[in-house]
C-alpha cells in the first residue's frame, strides 16, 4: 500500500521526466521556433551558395583583383617603346649679329632585347598576381564552408536545447502544480526549476554564439549586418574515399599557392635575366639639324657690286649614335642580388611542396579520427547514454532513484548531444581543411 502512494505522489515530476526522455529523439528533428529564424529549408542558402556570394561581394578579395588589373596595366606599359626626345638651342653672338639655331633628336634603341626582357618580367608579375589571387579564392572558399559548418553546429544545439528547455518548463509547471495540492514535496519542484533556469542560460549561450557566427559569416560573403541570412542543409556524414598518394598528386596538380610558388620562381629568373641584360651596351640614334647665321667683321661686293658686310647662312645637318660602354658598371650588383632571389623563390617553391603535402597527410589523418569518433558516437554512446536515461526514469518510477539521479543522467545525455555536434561540426571541419588541402572538393 505504501507503495502504490509512493508512485501516485510522483506522478507530477514523472510525467515531467517521460515528457523529457521523449522528446529529446524529438527535438533532433523538429526545428524550434527560435531556430526557424536562422533556417530555411526551402528558400534558405546552402554553403556553396554563399561560396559563390563571397567570390562575388567579398571586399578584400575585389581589392586583389584590382591589383591583377594594375598588374595588367604595368604589362601594356612595358610594350610600349620609348620616346624620342627633342633638344632645340640657340646661339647668339653677345656683340654682334652671327647667331645659330640647333635642332637635335634622339631615340633609344634598347639593344639585345631589353623591351623583351621588360614585358616578360611584367607578364609573369602579372601571373604572380592571378595565382594569388585565385589562392585567396581558395582560402575564403575554405573559410565560408567552415563557417557555415560552425553555424549549423550552433543551431543545432539550439534547437536541441530550445526544445528541452520547453519540455522542462512543462514538466515544472505538473511539478508545481502537483505541489500546490501537496501530493509532492517542494524540494522536487525546487529541483526542477533550477534545471530550467540552468538549460534556459545554456540556450542564451547557443543563441549568442549563433548571432555571432552568422555575423562571422556574413562577414566573409560580403553582406552587410542588417542582411537577411538563413541556412539550408545539414551536417553530411557520408564517408570520404581518397587515397594519400591521389589527394597528394591532386595538391601539388592543382593548389593555387603551389602555382603561385612555381610562379614567384618565374619571376625571380626573369628579373635575372633582364638584370644580365641591363649590364650589356645600350646605344641611341641621334639626328640635327643646325642653321648658322654668321659672317665676318669686313665689306664685300655683292653680285651687283654694292658693298655690303660678309654674311651667310649656313645649314648643317648631322647623324651620329651615342654607345654606352659598360665598363666600369656592368651591373654586378643588381645581377647577384637578382640570381639570390631567384635562389630564395626555388626554396620557397620546395617547401611550399613539402607543406602542402605535411597539410595533406595531416587533413587525412585528421578526417580518419573524426569519423572514427562519429561512428562510435552513432554505434555505442548515443545509444547507450538513451538507455541509460530510460534505465534511471525506470528505477524512478518505481522509487528507487531519487529525482536528483534523473536529472544528473539528464545532464550527462545534454553533455553527449552536444559532445555528438562538436563530433559532426570536427567531421564537416576535416572534409573542408581536406578540400583546402587538396585545392578542390573531393566529393
Amino acid at each position: 500500500m505504501r507503495l502504490k502512494i509512493h508512485r501516485r505522489n510522483r506522478l507530477g515530476p514523472l510525467l515531467g521526466v517521460v515528457l523529457i526522455c521523449q522528446g529529446l529523439a524529438a527535438a533532433q528533428q523538429v526545428p524550434s521556433d527560435a531556430t526557424a529564424r536562422y533556417t530555411d529549408p526551402a528558400n534558405g542558402q546552402g554553403s556553396e551558395e554563399l561560396v559563390q556570394q563571397a567570390l562575388k561581394q567579398n571586399g578584400d578579395l575585389l581589392a586583389a583583383r584590382l591589383q591583377v588589373e594594375a598588374a595588367s596595366g604595368r604589362v601594356a606599359q612595358a610594350r610600349l617603346r620609348p620616346n624620342p626626345s627633342l633638344n632645340i638651342s640657340s646661339l647668339k653672338e653677345v656683340s654682334g649679329a652671327n647667331n645659330d639655331i640647333t635642332i637635335g633628336a634622339s631615340l633609344p634603341l634598347e639593344l639585345f632585347g631589353r623591351r623583351g626582357r621588360r614585358v616578360e618580367v611584367a607578364a609573369r608579375e602579372r601571373n604572380l598576381m592571378k595565382d594569388e589571387v585565385a589562392d585567396r579564392e581558395r582560402q575564403l572558399a575554405a573559410a565560408v564552408r567552415s563557417k557555415y559548418g560552425e553555424a549549423l553546429a550552433a543551431i543545432r544545439n539550439l534547437q536541441f536545447v530550445d526544445e528541452l528547455l520547453g519540455l522542462n518548463r512543462s514538466s515544472l509547471e505538473l511539478t508545481s502544480a502537483r505541489v500546490q495540492k501537496g501530493a509532492t514535496p517542494q524540494l522536487e519542484e525546487d529541483l526542477v526549476r533550477v534545471e530550467v533556469n540552468r538549460i534556459e542560460t545554456l540556450r542564451t549561450e547557443f543563441e549568442a554564439r549563433v548571432e555571432i557566427i552568422l555575423l562571422e559569416l556574413k562577414n566573409l560573403a560580403g553582406m552587410q549586418v542588417g542582411d537577411s541570412l538563413r541556412l539550408k542543409g545539414g551536417f553530411d556524414p557520408a564517408p570520404v574515399q581518397l587515397a594519400r598518394e591521389e589527394a597528394l598528386s591532386r595538391a601539388l596538380a592543382q593548389r593555387s599557392d603551389l602555382r603561385a610558388a612555381r610562379t614567384a620562381e618565374d619571376v625571380a629568373s626573369a628579373h635575372l635575366r633582364q638584370a644580365q641584360t641591363d649590364g650589356l651596351p645600350d646605344a641611341s640614334f641621334s639626328v640635327n639639324y643646325q642653321r648658322a647665321d654668321s659672317g665676318f667683321g669686313v665689306n664685300g661686293f655683292d653680285p651687283a657690286g654694292n658693298l655690303r658686310r660678309v654674311q651667310g647662312i649656313f645649314h648643317f645637318l648631322t647623324f651620329g649614335v651615342s654607345v654606352s660602354l659598360p665598363v666600369r658598371n656592368r651591373n654586378q650588383g643588381a645581377v647577384e642580388s637578382a640570381a639570390a632571389e631567384a635562389a630564395a623563390a626555388r626554396q620557397r617553391r620546395e617547401f611550399a611542396e613539402l607543406v602542402a603535402g605535411r597539410e595533406v597527410a595531416t587533413a587525412l589523418v585528421r578526417l580518419k579520427k573524426a569519423r572514427r569518433n562519429l561512428d562510435l558516437y552513432t554505434r555505442g554512446v548515443r545509444e547507450q547514454a538513451q538507455k541509460n536515461l530510460g534505465v534511471i526514469r525506470q528505477t524512478y518510477v518505481l522509487g528507487l532513484t531519487p529525482l536528483l539521479d534523473v536529472i544528473a543522467e539528464q545532464r550527462r545525455y545534454i553533455d553527449i548531444e552536444t559532445g555528438y555536434t562538436e563530433v559532426l561540426n570536427q567531421y564537416y571541419q576535416a572534409v573542408v581543411e581536406l578540400e583546402r588541402a587538396v585545392g578542390n572538393p573531393v566529393k
